[in-house]
């Protein structure tokens, strides 16, 4: 556990982060999945000076953000679960849920077999993967008297993303929606939906001011001028990216080919233990969105 500010708190792994803000009611930001609440749960059991959990938020719906869900629910029998109106309507879907459930059993596998949890979790309880309450652009989280979260859209990595803002603090919780950057630096542009509104999510969050960017996965980064390099690092990434299909398929290269290059370029990090169809096909869908606009 580490305190990144006087009301939020890291908890997970980097791999998996999750927050915790507020002092004596607080809101747990970022579901994970199983593997990762098994973290989480033991950090939490350890943690002194535990603020009543009143909410928990799910940024958007890929697997390894909502697959916690059920074990988080445990955990704190007593809260909503709050998330876009695209997630909440996605996580009704039998087929996307048992979709979801697969990848979550895959990735717990892996973390297993590398010694990052001591056991594997139990079966997923996709029943209880449903959100209790959708949010949306300029909605308020109250966490306390003097503490609540804005609610940004944040499209482009997924339809269903949003970013949560504490203005008090300057602290803002992106999850996925301004890319991934991997242990070794290397930045992956992750426009699975559509490129042009994942620039302009950035270039929106960089009107924010914004001493913590809490992300996702990985290292958060701390202090104003690191985080604007964070955003100016991904939008380069992603239009690098861009440029880079786009070349390739105006001189004719096979599409097969340049995922799979795509892949072994961005596909580093926690993301190596995802299914590989699962990246494979993430790889085919950047070039789909890179296609859209030639």
């Amino acid at each position: 556990m580490q305190r990144l500010s006087e009301n939020v708190r890291l908890l997970g792994n980097g791999y998996f982060n999750y927050y915790v803000v507020g002092q004596t009611e607080a809101v747990v930001i970022e579901c994970g999945m199983s593997a990762g609440v098994a973290i989480f749960s033991r950090q939490w059991a350890k943690m002194g000076d535990k603020p009543r959990v009143k909410s928990i938020l799910a940024l958007h719906s890929h697997f390894d953000h909502v697959c916690g869900i059920p074990m988080l629910k445990a955990l704190f029998p007593d809260t909503r679960v709050l998330a876009s109106a695209a997630a909440q309507k996605v996580l009704t879907l039998d087929k996307v849920l048992t979709a979801l459930s697969k990848a979550d059993e895959v990735v717990s596998e892996a973390y297993f077999r590398a010694g990052l949890v001591a056991e594997k979790p139990g079966q997923l309880k996709i029943s209880l993967m449903n959100v209790d309450q959708a949010v949306g652009e300029g909605d308020l989280i109250i966490v306390g008297d003097d503490l609540h979260l804005s609610i940004l859209e944040a499209p482009g990595h997924s339809p269903c993303s949003i970013a949560a803002y504490l203005e008090t603090e300057q602290v803002m919780f992106v999850s996925d929606a301004a890319g991934y950057r991997a242990p070794e630096g290397l930045m992956s542009p992750v426009f699975f939906q559509d490129y042009d509104l994942y620039m302009d999510t950035i270039r929106k969050l960089m009107t924010y001011p914004t001493e913590i960017l809490a992300v996702g996965h990985g290292e958060v980064v701390v202090s104003q001028d690191k985080v604007q390099q964070f955003y100016q690092q991904s939008l380069a990434a992603a239009e690098g990216a861009f440029n880079n299909i786009k070349e390739k398929l105006a001189s004719g290269e096979q599409e097969g080919n340049i995922a799979a290059e795509l892949f072994q370029t961005y596909i580093k990090g926690g993301l190596a233990f995802y299914p590989r169809n699962m990246m494979l096909g993430s790889m085919y869908q950047l070039i789909k969105n890179v296609k859209a606009r030639m």
